[in-house]
């Protein structure tokens, strides 16, 4: 077996499987030769924490030269025989140049990690928190500098907007817990532990039933004022009649919509994929639109093969000639429930129908379930003398 060279290496060719060629100076130090071609630096060793083998890659051949990689073989061989584990040095090292990071540097990982990943339709939303009012109090402290303190003096400074502060509290926990996960900080050393965040005093609007007689008057008339509209009123419709999330509909392509089966299918929502029934007024509604030629969305945009970009223009419009105030398009999805508890529905398969991962999330309408409770147990009464 030779002492590994450039000439060495290169004679060596690919094989049907992939080999290693051994060095004959450093025990442990060779190179691999793949049978696709490359060829890889490596070092094996018997660690002296653990006992067993373990192995390191150096370089490829061709990006690093023989002699740089016999270098670096003899310091890791120097290691081993000092009791020390490559391995184990190598991410100590990492996990101390991770915890030095700066608190932005980390959030870009977080946010193309987590934020884009897990909070979908609420994406665009945190991030204006972030860029509005986490980067810029926290941007240059060192991730791991940053503590209780901290968090709290940042909380109040925006004491004055509970909602958004509680807002920023919540990703801030999760920005530094996921931390700990990814090893930019040790463990249990989440600052927003033991933070208390602001109380807030959660509105659930939901539509009367004059309310929404006004709603679906000012619909049609905006159908007729303003025909462009008509894609626009069309979505708003299904979400009143569905309960769906504004992402779910706005989203939604023909080849989900199966009429015939009443139903849609929505393969990325909040809580993952997700099938919803569609009622009568839903199936009428989505049987009277036609797909656009080039466009797969139910509800396509001014740009050719996009979905409809946003409705809360229109929906401003629309609340003004309805005359309803303070009703968001979110709303729409609190009044499917409230008008499906009233008609009886249990609380069980209104979380099924919204979509809800699970049924603690449907707990907000429990005090609508109750009330029609109410008027069933006074049903129940009348039987009695």
């Amino acid at each position: 077996m030779p002492k590994l060279t450039k000439a060495v290496i290169d004679h060596n060719i690919p094989k049907e499987k992939n080999y290693f060629v051994w060095d004959t100076e450093i025990k442990g130090f060779g190179c691999q030769i793949l049978k696709g071609g490359k060829k890889t630096y490596v070092f094996y060793y018997h660690s002296p924490l653990t006992r067993k083998k373990a192995y390191i890659k150096i370089g490829c051949h061709g990006n690093i030269t023989v002699d740089f990689a016999r270098g670096k073989a003899k310091t890791l061989s120097a290691s081993v025989a000092s009791g020390i584990d490559p391995r184990e040095e190598k991410k100590e090292k990492l996990i101390e140049e991770r915890q030095s990071v700066l608190f932005e540097d980390f959030f870009n990982v977080f946010r193309e990690k987590y934020i884009a990943v897990e909070y979908k339709d609420k994406g665009k939303r945190n991030m204006s928190y972030v860029n509005v009012h986490i980067l810029p109090y926290f941007s240059q402290k060192k991730l791991e500098e940053i503590s209780a303190k901290d968090i709290r003096q940042f909380l109040d400074s925006l004491s004055h907007i509970s909602t958004t502060a509680n807002r920023c509290f919540a990703l801030l926990s999760m920005a530094f817990r996921k931390a700990e996960d990814w090893e930019y900080l040790p463990p249990k050393s989440n600052p927003c532990i033991g933070v208390r965040k602001y109380k807030e005093n959660k509105k659930q609007r939901f539509l009367s039933p004059l309310e929404l007689i006004k709603l679906e008057e000012a619909l049609t008339q905006q159908e007729k004022e303003q025909p462009l509209s008509a894609c626009t009123v069309s979505a708003i419709r299904l979400l009143m009649y569905t309960g769906c999330r504004e992402s779910e509909v706005l989203n939604l392509k023909w080849e989900s919509v199966h009429l015939e089966d009443r139903y849609i299918y929505l393969p990325d929502t909040k809580v993952g994929e997700s099938a919803r029934p569609l009622n009568q007024k839903a199936v009428d509604l989505l049987t009277a639109l036609h797909p656009k030629e080039g466009n797969p969305y139910v509800f396509y945009g001014k740009i050719s093969g996009k979905p409809l970009a946003e409705i809360k223009t229109a929906w401003r419009n629309i609340l003004k000639r309805a005359g309803i105030k303070d009703f968001r398009i979110h709303d729409l999805r609190h009044s499917f429930a409230s008008f499906a508890l009233k008609q009886g529905v249990d609380l069980y398969t209104v979380s099924k129908l919204l979509g809800h991962k699970n049924i603690a999330t449907t707990t907000r309408y429990a005090h609508l379930e109750l009330e029609h409770l109410k008027k069933a147990t006074n049903k129940v009464a009348g039987v009695f003398g």
